[in-house]
């Protein structure tokens, strides 16, 4: 191994002991994935430790104060909890509330891009993301130009739904045309729902009560709640308890169950849930006023220095066995490299890639590293791969599409989805000797706006969807230190063919 290595040789080993630590299992302890595979941005996106709050708090707008990630509830609201709300304080929490629906689209627009599965066989390469190919795109086109598998159940079976039916419903004659009847809630059914709405106005005071306490801007709410808390649990219990003895609740409950149970068997029934979990999923920025789908890490709380991370070193010692890694962004077989990034003020970015060499021999790097899902409550990957859909086969525009080819590498209108992200924070570069030399030139890159070390985003000012920053390394004896937390780039799923309807299915819906 040479000492003097060109920096996207360099980086590029570096980048294949990453591929290792986070997918590249033994096969033994860890399995290795076949399926899965590393797409790096180019460069890192910096992020800022509270751009997660909204998954961590929910989108209300709090005053915080001494944030500590063991006690989230005694970190947030006014400091003196008795003192009244100002309108400096309501408009800091209004304010607070709009940048979390501001980060949470910048969020979701980031994991909804489609990787490239270009040159995943034998090689891994940076992902270059398609602007125009979207997760939530494909995933809504999929709902609602399918078709799923008409079952219907046996004679003996429909005979139980009708008799579990009559128990719920009775047919009452119209008022005005005798001839004509309607189904109308049985008497179970309304005993039922009168002793539920006594149960659900008892919990809601009391609901009431508590909310009212917590958000208190005076005193009165909170002594309110202390001292009538437990009449009102008691009227909740009661009120539970005259729903079980006297509102068939039960009963009720038992014959739900038992339809549901055969109905959810019905592939229709199902995909209706799973589109009304896309329609609740959708939110509106206030800022923008575009809608977009709720999507976080899980958990949030590594942000803010929780469990999670683990300690990553590259040092001389890695070169001989780490993976290259190659780039399907540069020619000549090379990968990442160092560049110098400006933007203007549309917003283009433009890049300068600095040439020279690094001594590999005193080259090391230190970072903490995490790998964090993503968390889609919208998106059901399961009916992507069920062999009980397909596209409707009387719409010529889709009938021949497919999601995925299951052909290696994949292709199709989603060959491949985000699973997870990869989060870097504390990065910390060394170059040994030389160190006064690389200090310079990175001093120069930067100065035309920012520069990165391969996929690491080390300084200078960024744009994203939200906002605008600054973020900066520091140089010191010890190297270069690139300070905060980043968007390092995404473990990635690859998906068999889909859809892929099972031959034995004629009948469709």
């Amino acid at each position: 191994m040479p000492n003097d290595m060109k920096p996207e040789a360099l980086l590029n080993k570096v980048l294949g002991k990453v591929t290792d630590v986070l997918i590249n299992g033994d096969g033994t302890v860890l399995p290795k994935a076949t399926d899965h595979y590393l797409a790096f941005m180019s460069p890192g996106i910096p992020l800022l430790d509270d751009d997660f709050n909204y998954a961590l708090e929910g989108f209300g707008g709090v005053n915080r104060h001494n944030v500590d990630t063991a006690d989230l509830p005694g970190s947030v609201g006014p400091k003196d909890a008795t003192a009244p709300s100002t309108e400096a304080s309501a408009a800091a929490m209004a304010s607070d509330a709009l940048a979390k629906y501001q980060r949470a689209e910048a969020f979701q627009a980031m994991c909804d891009l489609i990787p490239d599965t270009t040159g995943i066989v034998d090689s891994n390469r940076i992902n270059v993301w398609n602007p125009e190919s979207r997760v939530s795109s494909v995933y809504a086109l999929a709902l609602q130009m399918s078709q799923v598998y008409d079952i219907q159940p046996d004679e003996e079976t429909k005979a139980k739904i009708e008799r579990w039916r009559s128990l719920l419903q009775t047919e009452e004659q119209d008022i005005v045309d005798p001839e004509t009847t309607t189904l109308v809630p049985s008497k179970l059914v309304k005993r039922y729902q009168e002793k539920q709405f006594e149960w659900l106005k008892a919990a809601t005071e009391y609901q009431n009560l508590r909310v009212d306490a917590l958000t208190a801007t005076n005193q009165e709410a909170v002594h309110r709640f202390a001292t009538t808390a437990s009449i009102i649990e008691m009227k909740v219990r009661a009120a539970a308890n005259d729903w079980a003895t006297n509102g068939y609740r039960d009963e009720y409950d038992r014959i739900a169950a038992a339809i549901a149970s055969v109905e959810g068997r019905s592939y229709a029934l199902l995909k209706q849930r799973y589109v009304e979990d896309f329609t609740r999923g959708v939110l509106t920025n206030p800022s923008s006023g575009a809608n977009f789908l709720y999507t976080s890490p899980a958990p949030a709380s590594f942000a803010r220095g929780g469990s999670g991370w683990t300690e990553f070193t590259f040092g001389s010692g890695d070169y001989q066995s780490a993976n290259s890694f190659s780039s399907s962004t540069s020619s000549g077989g090379g990968g990442f490299s160092i560049f110098g990034i400006g933007v203007s003020g549309s917003g283009s970015v433009t890049r300068t890639k600095w040439e020279g060499t690094i001594d590999a021999s005193n080259f090391t790097l230190t970072m903490k590293i995490a790998r964090v899902p993503i968390y889609r409550p919208w998106f059901h990957l399961d009916f992507l791969k069920s062999q009980y859909w397909r596209f409707a086969q009387n719409d010529t525009v889709v009938k021949d599409q497919l999601i995925s080819d299951g052909q290696s590498p994949p292709q199709g209108l989603m060959p491949s989805i985000t699973t997870e992200c990869v989060f870097v924070r504390d990065v910390r570069i060394h170059f040994g000797e030389s160190h006064s030399d690389y200090m310079s030139k990175f001093e120069t890159v930067r100065g035309g706006g920012g520069f990165s070390f391969g996929p690491w985003w080390a300084g200078g000012s960024h744009v994203n969807q939200s906002d605008s920053r600054t973020f900066d390394s520091t140089w010191s004896n010890e190297g270069i230190s690139i300070n905060g937390l980043q968007l390092l780039g995404f473990v990635c799923h690859t998906l068999p063919r889909s859809p892929e309807p099972s031959p034995e299915i004629t009948d469709w819906i």
